[in-house]
């Protein structure tokens, strides 16, 4: 492809022009699929193998723990997953930065694989292994993987983006989330359908009887298993794309790869134009010196660190996107609505809750989230068939639909709002949500009002990808500078899974009179939402003093949009930022800096947020 298409010579043109021509090619072209595809496929992937195990974890409890009416075990499981992806989040955005994007992009997916083909393999042989210890191991491997995908995803997409279609293709990519979700639960219902019908498992109610734990012990292998086709075959679109020519020019400093990459991927030749001519002079090993050209920033470098983070500021940008993205986890993880459990505990009734406990005896297994009447219809109750289709169900229903319904529209939204703002309101709005479905939950417990709680809780989950939980997966891919984006985004992934950790952890040892929390009760559920409608209030301020505008103003040619800046532009960071005030206090509007770029005035409402800065800063 590339001998029919011009591309340039590199050397003949300063870096300056040649990240101008760089961005005026990406810029030129519109959504592009093959980088949509390449990071989507693997989002989805890391998706539904991390929820899967929502959909498999009351198959194990019958097969391999049957009497236990605790869950020790699914907490150690998560808990191991979520510091695996820790781990994975800051490692690789780490050697991404270092290294390359697409040297890694790749080696996550073939963790991923290795690790769901190890769980479901998983096995505690005649007795001599210990089934638990070999899926801790695995599932710590696959969150390595999955919290890898993470900054790659992001930043590959952001950078291979053109300007005005960044939001729209960050927010598809994103969209992969809640669909490798539902798509989890589709598998599940599938492969527990499939079976019944050859199998008879709506008559499987006693974990002691050999053929009935021997059929769901291969339901959940299947579903695990089938997680690795998707990652097989995003496996092959990596292969199809480069590193983005952002990296290649502004790290390894390679004008010409850069120039090659971005016509690989966009096709059509590299254009020049008159206000780009080359400039013909001796390239020597002194010419971008001589042009006046600044010699690139060290990496990772303890100058270059400081600087940039310390002394010019940003350390404060990394504190907003970290703090709001522990804020959003923590809410969103700790809520656990993918789990069948709580979601048991949202949609059965007081009284259904203890009709439940005497249909079966007094005791009820961890495994079992069946309602009275479906109790009564099935034996003695422990069915394991009814079990698995009914909290499939209760999740597409309660969480899927929601999701994949606020991620869509945000997808067709996303220009026309102001992000940093969007990220905001949505604390305010989530917050005040959970209060409400924590108050609904107390009024409306045992009335035939309770649906509605149902229903709020679908639409918070439409309000978390709508704004907050989409837009802390994209602002850090937005913000930071090319040298320290993926490690940057990766940190900030990776303070979100430590808040869900730390909530998760936290449920554990809470008590609200007198009852743990993590028991299964509805009114504990309600004290839950009330303290991380809380939470999800201070996510305000944060986001409020330290998200930086990503977005231009509105003007008669965009209409209704707000179109973006240029990563370019947002990678100067707080220095930007102060050049910005300068230019409002001199009384003018900087148009056109030397690097051909606009920026806008910084209103009061950046003044406010540096007085709220300092406080911060002061206590």
């Amino acid at each position: 492809m590339n001998s029919i298409h011009h591309i340039p010579d590199a050397s003949a043109f300063t870096r300056t022009q040649q990240l101008h021509i760089i961005r005026r090619t990406i810029d030129g072209n519109s959504f592009n699929w093959l980088v949509w595809a390449v990071a989507a496929s693997g989002f989805f992937t890391d998706s539904y193998n991390l929820f899967t195990f929502n959909v498999i974890i009351n198959a194990l409890y019958f097969v391999y723990w049957p009497g236990e009416d605790n869950t020790q075990k699914e907490f150690l499981i998560n808990m191991t997953t979520l510091v695996g992806s820790i781990v994975g989040q800051v490692v690789f955005g780490v050697l991404a930065d270092k290294f390359g994007r697409t040297r890694l992009y790749g080696v996550e997916l073939v963790i991923v694989i290795f690790s769901t083909l190890g769980v479901a393999s998983s096995s505690q042989g005649e007795g001599s292994m210990n089934i638990l210890a070999w899926l801790l191991v695995w599932r710590f491997m696959m969150g390595i993987g999955i919290g890898a995908e993470y900054p790659l995803s992001a930043v590959i997409t952001t950078e291979w983006s053109p300007t005005h279609a960044r939001t729209r293709m960050m927010g598809s990519v994103f969209l992969m989330q809640p669909l490798g979700q539902l798509i989890a639960n589709l598998v599940g219902l599938g492969v527990v359908v499939g079976y019944n019908s050859n199998h008879q498992l709506d008559k499987c109610s006693d974990p002691s009887i050999a053929d009935c734990r021997q059929q769901v012990d291969r339901i959940w292998r299947w579903v695990t298993g089938v997680g690795a086709i998707p990652a097989l075959l995003a496996i092959v679109f990596r292969f199809m794309i480069k590193d983005p020519g952002l990296y290649e020019l502004e790290v390894r400093n390679d004008g010409d790869s850069a120039f090659k990459n971005t016509d690989q991927v966009y096709g059509g030749g590299i254009p020049e134009s008159d206000s780009h001519a080359p400039l013909r002079h001796t390239r020597g090993s002194n010419f971008m010196m001589d042009m006046g050209e600044p010699p690139l920033p060290v990496q990772f470098s303890r100058h270059d660190l400081y600087d940039y983070f310390i002394t010019q500021g940003n350390i404060w940008y990394l504190v907003g996107t970290s703090t709001t993205w522990w804020l959003v986890d923590f809410a969103f993880y700790g809520l656990g609505m993918g789990n069948p459990r709580t979601l048991a505990k949202l949609w059965l009734k007081g009284s259904e809750r203890d009709a439940r406990v005497a249909a079966l005896g007094g005791w009820v297994p961890t495994w079992n989230v069946l309602a009275p009447s479906q109790l009564y219809a099935h034996n003695d109750g422990n069915n394991i068939y009814a079990t698995l289709v009914e909290g499939a169900k209760r999740n597409i229903i309660t969480v899927s639909i929601g999701s994949i319904l606020g991620s869509a529209v945000f997808i067709l939204a996303g220009d026309h709002l102001p992000r940093r703002h969007a990220m905001t309101l949505s604390f305010v709005v989530l917050g005040t949500l959970f209060l409400v479905t924590g108050g609904v939950i107390f009024a409306t417990n045992d009335t035939g009002l309770h649906a509605i709680s149902i229903v709020l809780v679908g639409l918070i989950y439409f309000v978390f990808n709508l704004g907050a939980n989409t837009l802390t997966f994209i602002l850090p891919a937005e913000i930071f500078p090319t040298r320290y984006r993926c490690v940057c985004h990766g940190v900030s992934a990776a303070c979100g899974k430590l808040g869900s950790v730390l909530v998760q952890w936290i449920l554990r040892q809470a008590e609200f009179e007198s009852v743990k929390a993590d028991d299964v009760t509805e009114e504990n559920l309600g004290y839950v939402f009330v303290v991380f409608g809380c939470v999800m209030l201070t996510g305000t301020l944060f986001s409020w003093a330290w998200i930086p505008e990503v977005q231009k103003r509105r003007d008669e040619r965009n209409g209704l949009r707000l179109p973006s800046k240029t990563l370019e532009e947002l990678g100067k960071g707080m220095e930007a930022a102060r050049a910005e005030k300068m230019a409002v206090e001199a009384g003018s509007s900087v148009v056109g800096s030397a690097e051909g770029m606009e920026m806008e005035g910084v209103s009061g409402g950046g003044a406010r947020r540096r007085d709220w800065r300092r406080w911060v800063r002061r206590v």
